[in-house]
């Protein structure tokens, strides 16, 4: 009996003292630190030996110039299976360390894990800590979660707080996403969504689906490729500029296309199946428009991908599918909200969708979760009404954009021709302005930020006309 009370009250002093430690950690502030949940494509090195796994560096074009020369001039002189041919090449060379296996799991372990925790600076002018979470976006988006806990559970500790706020980007919503469907949302403070891609991206499920269309879109991809965040270098950025005033890129996609109709599903089994599209965090892009058809093209029958296909069925149907009911659930938890879409530009020109308005990568009506759009390059008719009548006006004063629809029309912002990859360098202020807010903002409360705005050099400007 003596020794059972004697460990009973041992365990009684240490849970005194490591409850004690725990309030002496405990912050009083009324600002709750932030993660940063970053989008897809950050830099990945390899466990262990740190060598570089993506993006390929400028050292690493050097051995395949060659085969990427005679690929263009093969394209170019209608050789479209040489043309097919040097690019696999050239390009299993330069993604090696990229992909995963047939269930998904990375052939080259990324070191995230290894690196720890660093704080970030995402917001400069502000004394809001924020914390950048490091995760591999070739994994399994409810993996990735589970580190998310843990990353959660790290900053709780060294900063005492018990509520923590997220700033999520692109794919960062997937995450988020798939942390409340398995974690709930007790804990977290608010959420700001910066053009998510919970719904899907129209372009991977396109080409998923064995789609491949560039047509006469010029124009389009010499849009697209000048705003690519890693084209910094001028030389490159100028060449991009006089190759699509000098209408160079409308030739060289009148060209490809013949290539991609010929050559497309060959080059997707070949090259693309195994270097891409067993990477589960690629298909949390895939829309549920295209998700079943996409798998039945890249996958069929082929039993080699069952666990896989688990794997990509857990996400989709276990979140992006549910995705309005999980984010409902979490702000009548307490989980304030905030929505911030792009529109105004045309999607990227390869998908038969890149006519939508979206933020170059992203359609709007995906984004948003559910407004409807004009076409890009034409307005709502003269004759639409809002759809949904809630007493406040959700038309777009340009007639681009109707907002009523969206899941959550109240909590939703636009903002006209800003770049998709520009959203988290952007517009600071309004950003830390949703963070602020002690209850749920809406797209009411602040009328230096409506619904519709549009980017006018550093500033957010009201949508007029």
């Amino acid at each position: 009996m003596k020794r059972v009370v004697s460990i009973l009250l041992a365990f009684c002093l240490v849970f005194s003292l490591s409850g004690t430690a725990f309030a002496a950690n405990t912050c009083n502030c009324d600002k709750s630190p932030i993660i940063y949940v970053r989008g897809f494509g950050a830099p990945l090195y390899a466990s262990q030996t740190n060598e570089k796994i993506y993006p390929p560096e400028k050292a690493d074009f050097e051995p395949v110039m060659a085969k990427i020369v005679f690929a263009a001039l093969f394209l170019l002189g209608g050789f479209y299976r040489g043309f097919a041919d040097l690019a696999m090449q050239a390009a299993e060379k330069l993604f090696e360390k990229v992909p995963c296996d047939d269930t998904g799991v990375p052939i080259v372990a990324s070191n995230v894990l290894e690196m720890g925790y660093p704080s970030a600076d995402y917001h400069k002018s502000d004394s809001l800590r924020t914390y950048d979470f490091p995760y591999d976006w070739r994994v399994d988006p409810m993996e990735t979660a589970q580190q998310l806990r843990n990353f959660v559970r790290h900053v709780e500790r060294v900063t005492g707080h018990s509520k923590i706020s997220f700033v999520c980007h692109s794919m960062g919503s997937v995450i988020f996403a798939s942390y409340l469907a398995q974690y709930g949302s007790d804990g977290v403070d608010s959420v700001v969504f910066l053009a998510p891609a919970f719904e899907g991206v129209s372009i991977m499920g396109s080409l998923l689906s064995g789609e491949a269309d560039i047509g006469d879109k010029g124009d389009e991809v010499t849009m697209f490729l000048q705003s690519l965040p890693m084209l910094t270098d001028a030389r490159v950025k100028k060449a991009v500029d006089v190759s699509g005033k000098l209408r160079l890129i409308h030739l060289l996609l009148r060209r490809l296309q013949p290539a991609l109709d010929f050559q497309f599903v060959r080059v997707f089994r070949k090259f693309l199946r195994p270097t891409f599209v067993t990477m589960p965090g690629i298909w949390s892009f895939v829309s549920d428009r295209y998700y079943e058809r996409a798998k039945a093209f890249s996958f069929g029958s082929d039993k080699q991908y069952t666990e896989l296909i688990r794997k990509l069925d857990r996400y989709h149907y276990g979140v992006q599918t549910r995705l309005v009911d999980l984010l409902r659930v979490a702000q009548a938890n307490g989980m304030k909200m905030s929505i911030v879409s792009g529109y105004g530009i045309s999607s990227m020109p390869l998908s038969y969708e890149h006519t939508m308005q979206s933020d170059i990568l992203i359609a709007t009506a995906d984004s948003s979760i559910g407004a409807i759009c004009a076409p890009f390059g034409e307005t709502l008719p003269q004759s639409h009404v809002q759809s949904v009548e809630d007493g406040h006006d959700h038309i777009s004063a340009d007639n681009l954009v109707d907002a009523s629809t969206c899941a959550f029309p109240e909590q939703t912002w636009f903002i006209r021709d800003l770049m998709h990859f520009n959203f988290p360098y952007e517009n600071e202020a309004f950003i830390l302005w949703l963070f602020r807010q002690k209850t749920q903002p809406t797209v009411q409360t602040n009328a230096q930020y409506p619904q519709f705005m549009r980017q006018v050099g550093d500033d957010l400007l009201p949508v007029t006309e």
